[in-house]
């Protein structure tokens, strides 16, 4: 491919500097993360208590509301990480860990932790073969579920269904332990002070595949960005690895949960008005004559017209705000 032209005659220049070699995405450099007065991470996921967690269209999450919130990283396992940790699982979010498939076999571990579910994400050739499960688990009667995919790629569309998965799970926990609080007559106000289900996300090394499900769901339900959630992650486990095809899957699914969300709010928003729309014409807007409802005027037929114009004038010039970029050519300046 020839290189751009720098002849000075010509009225434009590349913006940007060229190379040649295949097209690929850019890479997507992690930096660690700030540390707080105590050499802590600051990574807080929830810092509002009121925050939609519904914003993210899974269901099953109000449970999150009680049992995470600040900044729940109490030491600093970057610095003080050492090799053997990484046959161990760590603590993630209250309620979640990630490790690899000894943990998962690791009785002791399970008991001591009160793991309630296990969630293996295996290679499907592994799943035919019966391999990476949890005997363990299954002795103890804890719940044991599975993710089978066929490559690193198939990730991207497993993730929704592992997320449920997992709501789903720490919902009928929750649930059950607001029974038994209640049936006790204690009070539930507040946050609950220990999470009332546990589970431990798994594959074999516990440093790709499932540290690629764990940052997921801390993006999906949390409305976090592909750099804090990593973060969040490495943080804990410092083993992680997250290649650049990792971590492109990972911001390709960022770009799918932020349209999603976009669509809910969306659909909330005219749920919204056509309530207020639909309370308008019970309150009033039909005018009583004769002692029957009379059909809209012309002017409140007008009125709503331009309400719904303005609104969709609106919302179509947000999808513009947040694009960025920049054009391959550039106007040379006139000397």
């Amino acid at each position: 491919m020839p290189a751009p032209s720098t002849d000075v005659n010509k009225p434009h220049s590349p913006a940007q500097s060229w190379s040649f070699r295949v097209p690929s995405p850019p890479r997507i450099i992690v930096p660690p993360p700030a540390l707080n007065s105590n050499g802590i991470p600051d990574l807080h996921v929830v810092q509002d208590s009121s925050f939609d967690f519904e914003s993210s269209g899974f269901a099953n999450a109000d449970f999150l509301r009680t049992v995470t919130y600040g900044n729940f990283i109490g030491s600093n396992n970057m610095l003080d990480w050492v090799y053997e940790q990484r046959r161990n699982a760590q603590q993630i979010l209250p309620f979640l860990y990630l490790g690899p498939m000894s943990a998962a076999r690791d009785r002791d571990f399970l008991l001591r932790e009160g793991i309630t579910m296990v969630l293996a994400v295996r290679n499907t050739m592994s799943a035919q073969a019966k391999l990476l499960g949890s005997r363990a688990a299954q002795d103890l009667g804890i719940a044991t579920r599975m993710v089978d995919v066929a490559g690193n790629q198939e990730l991207i569309a497993a993730f929704p269904r592992a997320i449920e998965v997992i709501n789903a799970h720490l919902t009928a926990m929750y649930q059950h332990e607001q029974l038994r609080i209640t049936q006790g007559g204690s009070s539930t106000q507040g946050h609950l002070p220990t999470a009332p289900g546990k589970v431990l996300v798994f594959c074999e090394s516990g440093n790709e595949r499932s540290a690629t499900l764990v940052t997921a769901y801390i993006m999906a339900m949390y409305s976090t960005d592909l750099i804090k959630a990593i973060q969040i992650v490495q943080a804990q486990r410092f083993a992680v690895a997250f290649d650049d095809s990792l971590r492109n899957l990972l911001s390709t699914y960022e770009i799918i949960l932020r349209a999603k969300r976009d669509v809910v709010q969306a659909d909330s928003h005219f749920a919204g008005l056509r309530d207020r729309l639909g309370g308008r014409e019970q309150n009033g807007c039909g005018n009583e004559r004769f002692g029957k409802s009379s059909k809209r005027t012309l002017d409140d037929a007008y009125e709503e017209e331009m309400d719904m114009d303005e609104e969709d004038q609106n919302l179509d010039y947000g999808r513009f705000e947040r694009r960025g970029g920049s054009a391959p050519f550039q106007d040379r300046p006139v000397v």
